[in-house]
């Protein structure tokens, strides 16, 4: 019978990860506290039931929230009373759901971070602490399945507290793979051209760290092993960032910086409760915010409206963050370590275990209360994404998805998945290759299929939506595709191309580039000769820089409209440089002139539609006109930059709506990194949103990433 103080409680909330390990730590939560109930999940709703009476319910729930990890792919959570659950029902709590346990790169959990700071625990400073539910798994990774024999940590054996704790039911690390500590583990140690310092238990390791932490506050630049990779880390001042730039391959793009701590956040940077969640989420991404005006260093590290900013992730960064705040360090800068800049470092924390596998760090942004994942693997692969059934094999450069059987889709790293594809799969129906390129599969398939970005990025979309059966709409705006377009997907027809980018030459300088666009504006009309001849005489300096490139034989047509914004960007003269850094370099500079913009309307641009050859084509000849016109005019460099954004907004919103109303189509995708440019983007999503439905990427990123697991639906 039940007693008369039982309760119960339903907790629902949406999940959209491609791994379940946090589901599995609430049933382990529950059968901590004898707690009856269970765990559903459908098309990404969780529903949790438990009934138990009030003292042990309260227990659960507090542990629940104490120790469950937020994440970025996880929505608040709803609970009400319902009634409690029949005794003859469950005994315990059950996972009424297969659960999809994959190894992941996650910052620690909550357990893992207490554990971390308490000097009386077996693992104080331990800089390899994790459990089942946290940590850098997949970077020690050789193969599947998630064993220690199939990882790094097959060369050491595990002492007998480890041991204890392995085989203990209500242990966090209950059968984990990477349980150690630092009596059975390697060490991390200190050093520089003289001397090494180890850290054989947590207090020489926290000497050691607090040491590195002095070494910064003094201004040195500290090169770190992590999980992730070995990084660099430093002060941001002059001194740091001059020498760091001049040893960059890309030496103007933004550089990164890592807050010491949660609560110095409201202090330097402007940002919602939202972005707040996204910052401290257990994926840990990098996301773009707006620096505040006490962020004095936000030109040093970003010449743009936005900075870069993360918090510490893996244990050595929590714990050098954790003495950068005793000694008043608030944030510091973080990048990849490169080899052309060794001469820059004196001082190594270091570690004697090869990572195995190198994960692209994950870069956010929220835009009217999306998260768009733009790129980035740590978090995110290996990922499991269901939907349509199809038995097939998608390669995409680095990445691939398979079907593993009834529409389950592991989406990793391409050499990840052929290195053990005979494991996972006999046969294949169609192998999917991104622009038919040869890929070696040994593994028999009954034909081979040629697909582009654009087709896989927004079937992508469809498929993680599943409303692959459906017709659709899609939009794909990528900033490295020679592929911009609006496409169509019917109950009958593949997704086509219906409005492309009319295609341009992209040559290695941008003034080569600018000067085939002037001489393509001037020979098109008498209008346009007319214009850029007003325009060679009253800007003749900059005019001539565009004229003296010479155009040579060297050069790939493509339909990129980041291109056509980079000409634009150079003929306002928003971009400060004569060639950009890294390809994007001059739109970037083009937004933040729109972005500063303060006027209420902007001026008309010309988005001009033409036929050729039978295709439809975005003319950029008239786009640029417009901009010279303007420029003549004398009016105001970010008005007119924003009226190009602005106006290119409307045009795909207007595009679109078009299509769908003669098609009589009401799903509409959108893919591709320049989601990231915040008034474009904006203005689709909240437009469309409105008139459509409006599907975005939230399990992969809206780039690359994403594009294997859509080439699976060619």
């Amino acid at each position: 019978m039940k007693t008369p103080e039982e309760v119960g409680l339903k907790i629902s909330f949406e999940y959209l990860k491609g791994n379940d390990t946090l589901l599995q730590m609430v049933k382990q939560i529950a059968d901590r506290h004898g707690i009856r109930g269970f765990l559903t999940k459908k098309e990404d709703k969780v529903e949790i039931i438990v009934s138990a009476p009030l003292e042990k319910l309260q227990g659960f729930s507090k542990e629940l929230g104490e120790l469950l990890p937020y994440s970025l792919f996880m929505s608040d959570a709803s609970v009400e009373t319902v009634e409690p659950i029949s005794p003859f029902i469950t005994e315990d709590f059950k996972i009424k759901t297969d659960l999809n346990l994959l190894p992941q790169n996650l910052s620690v959990c909550p357990s893992c971070l207490k554990e971390l700071f308490d000097r009386e625990g077996r693992r104080y400073h331990f800089p390899f602490i994790s459990c089942n539910y946290c940590g850098s798994q997949y970077a020690y990774l050789h193969r599947y399945p998630f064993t220690r024999e199939n990882t790094q940590f097959r060369f050491f054996n595990t002492c007998n507290d480890c041991k204890t704790e392995v085989e203990n039911k209500n242990s966090f690390r209950h059968g984990y793979p990477l349980t150690a500590c630092h009596n059975c583990f390697t060490h991390f140690y200190l050093k520089n051209k003289n001397a090494e310092k180890y850290g054989f238990d947590g207090e020489k390791t926290a000497l050691l760290f607090g040491e590195g932490a002095g070494l910064l506050k003094e201004g040195k630049i500290l090169k770190i092993y992590t999980q992730n990779g070995t990084k660099l880390i430093g002060l941001i001042n002059e001194k740091n960032l001059s020498a760091l730039r001049e040893n960059l391959f890309e030496k103007r793009k933004p550089i990164t910086v890592m807050f010491t701590g949660f609560d110095v956040l409201d202090r330097y940077l402007v940002l919602s409760e939202l972005e707040k969640k996204v910052l401290a989420s257990q994926e840990k991404p990098i996301l773009y915010l707006k620096p505040s005006e006490n962020f004095k260093e936000r030109n040093a590290v970003s010449p743009f409206g936005f900075i870069k900013a993360k918090l510490p992730d893996t244990p050595p960064l929590l714990i050098l963050s954790a003495y950068l705040k005793e000694k008043g360090v608030d944030f510091v800068f973080i990048g990849d370590f490169q080899e052309n800049a060794v001469e820059l470092i004196e001082f190594h924390i270091e570690a004697d275990l090869p990572v195995v596998n190198l994960q692209e760090e994950t870069t956010c942004i929220v835009i009217d209360s999306h998260i768009i994942i733009e790129s980035g693997e740590k978090g995110i692969l290996p990922s499991i994404v269901k939907s349509k059934k199809t038995g097939n094999l998608s390669i995409a450069g680095e990445y691939a998805a398979l079907d593993l059987g009834d529409g389950e889709y592991l989406i990793d790293k391409k050499e990840k998945i052929l290195n053990q594809l005979e494991d996972f799969v006999d046969s294949i129906n169609s192998l999917s290759v991104l622009n038919g390129l040869e890929e070696e599969v040994k593994t028999p398939y009954k034909e081979k299929k040629k697909f582009y970005d654009f087709q896989g990025a927004v079937l992508s979309v469809l498929g993680e939506h599943n409303i692959l059966e459906q017709p659709a709409a899609g939009i794909y705006l990528s900033k490295y595709s020679d592929h911009n377009i609006i496409g169509v997907k019917s109950h009958t027809r593949p997704f086509t191309p219906v409005i492309e980018v009319k295609p341009l030459r992209l040559y290695p300088d941008l003034k080569q580039t600018v000067h085939w666009i002037i001489k393509q504006i001037e020979s098109h009309s008498e209008e346009g000769k007319r214009l850029i001849a007003n325009f060679s005489r009253k800007y003749p300096d900059l005019y001539g820089r565009i004229g003296n490139s010479l155009l040579t034989e060297n050069y790939k047509l493509s339909s990129n409209i980041t291109a056509v914004f980079n000409a634009v960007s150079f003929l306002l003269e928003t971009f400060p440089y004569e060639d950009a850094d890294y390809f994007e370099e001059p739109f970037l500079f083009l937004s933040k002139e729109a972005v500063n913009f303060q006027g209420k309307k902007g001026v008309r641009i010309d988005y001009l539609l033409v036929e050729e050859g039978g295709r439809f084509l975005l003319d950029w000849r008239k786009l640029i006109q417009s901009v010279l016109s303007y420029k003549l005019a004398g009016a105001e460099k970010d008005m007119v930059a924003f009226s190009v954004l602005e106006g290119f907004g409307d045009w795909i919103i207007n595009q679109t709506l078009t299509i769908c109303s003669k098609l009589k189509i009401e799903n509409v995708a959108l893919a591709g990194d320049l989601l990231t440019e915040p008034i474009t983007a904006g203005k689709l999503i909240n437009a469309l949103g409105k008139e459509k439905n409006l599907y975005l990427n939230r399990k992969l990123p809206v780039d690359r990433q994403n594009v294997a697991f859509g080439g699976i639906f060619v």
